[in-house]
């Protein structure tokens, strides 16, 4: 994990791009947080990261709607494994935490309670991106996975969606007493 927050961990940068989104300080899910983010990294001292490839059907056109319909849809099993691998990995001596691939997909956007300053509703559910916590997953997709993101424009879809989802782990240290 130390690896992985020194060769990928941008966070001024890529906080830079999460300003720019209208989910930013809307979703619990994203950033700011009234955490520490390193300190919740540097407790893991494993990480294991998923990329997920999605190429659609041949003759099925990449629409911003299809997209977010596709994504939706593979987010959820993703979630629901990671999830699942989370409570799996938290046995006494270990530790384990999801991070999910982009944002919270519990409520509507409009929806989220963050929007007027309220609890959340779901926050045993909630679990930050790597993105939100600073990470470059474009670098981390090309650089750990050979695979290049690729960006869409509203003339030219892109010909495959890319997920990066990950689970963290961490060995409790036991003293004697």
């Amino acid at each position: 994990m130390a690896e992985y927050i020194v060769s990928y961990r941008d966070s001024a940068r890529v906080r830079g791009y999460c300003r720019e989104c209208g989910r930013y300080g809307n979703c619990w899910a994203c950033p700011p947080y009234d955490f520490d983010e390193t300190a919740l990294l540097e407790q893991y001292t494993t990480i294991s990261l998923l990329a997920t490839v999605i190429t659609p059907s041949e003759g099925v056109t990449l629409t911003p709607e299809t997209a977010d319909r596709i994504i939706r849809r593979e987010r959820q099993r993703l979630d629901r494994m990671l999830v699942k691998m989370e409570c799996d990995a938290s046995v006494p001596a270990h530790t384990a935490r999801a991070f999910f691939a982009g944002t919270c997909l519990l409520c509507p956007p409009e929806h989220c309670t963050r929007r007027d300053s309220l609890p959340c509703r779901h926050p045993e559910s909630i679990r930050p991106s790597l993105e939100a916590l600073g990470f470059d997953v474009a670098r981390t997709t090309s650089g750990l996975f050979g695979i290049d993101l690729q960006w869409g424009r509203p003339d030219a879809p892109p010909a495959c969606l890319t997920l990066l989802s990950a689970l963290a782990c961490s060995r409790q240290q036991h003293t004697r007493v």
